[in-house]
């Protein structure tokens, strides 16, 4: 995980949450998954910071390229 962030895992028979939950604080709940979602984000916008390996960045153009050749066909269709 990047930045040395450290994975938290939840075991037991129920760990839900919201509607479904068994706990008696909602208030708990609400705050647990917005720092869940704010952890997500996190996670996903360094996913997304990074730069897109070579090998995929060769497989996007070849889409792309095919993108680009459907759309010329069509227009010249119609």
């Amino acid at each position: 995980m990047p930045n040395g962030d450290v994975m938290q895992v939840v075991s037991g028979s129920d760990w839900s949450i919201g509607l479904n939950s068994r706990s008696s604080n909602s208030l708990t709940d609400t705050v647990l998954l917005s720092r869940i979602g704010g952890d997500l984000r996190g996670l996903y916008q360094d996913l997304l910071d990074e730069p897109l390996p070579e090998f995929l960045a060769v497989f996007v153009r070849e889409l792309e390229e095919c993108e680009q050749d459907a759309h010329r066909a069509a227009d010249q269709g119609a």
